[in-house]
């Protein structure tokens, strides 16, 4: 039988998860929504669609509503996540959307740049 004293450390190490589950869900959506996008834009640019269809305006919309207040994406870029937009030049905002909310990292230790040992 637990204790009262049990109970209350049980309730707040799962309310410690819950809140990190949440956290981890809200950093990984706008990544997802992104990734997704970007196949879509892709396969419309192979199929020679110039311009992106009113079609894409829900899911686009919901790219921005997760991005809001987001370090390092202003509304400017937001504004770009429009149908109506060169489908290459939305697959740009995209990339330059996901550099601002997963940049790439190096393992510790690594290098960026070696230069050629001239003999």
């Amino acid at each position: 039988m637990i204790g009262p004293l049990g109970t209350a450390n049980h309730e707040i190490r799962e309310a410690e998860r819950i809140d990190q589950e949440r956290r981890r869900a809200l950093l990984t959506e706008p990544r997802r929504l992104t990734d997704q996008l970007l196949g879509q834009l892709e396969e419309l640019n192979l199929d020679g669609v110039r311009i992106v269809p009113g079609s894409y305006d829900p899911g686009l919309a919901e790219i921005r509503s997760q991005l809001v207040g987001w370090p390092g994406i202003g509304a400017p870029l937001l504004q770009r996540l429009q149908s109506g937009t060169r489908t290459a030049e939305l697959i740009e905002t995209v990339f330059t959307i996901q550099e601002a909310i997963a940049p790439p990292t190096l393992p510790a230790g690594a290098v960026i740049f070696e230069e050629p040992d001239l003999v």
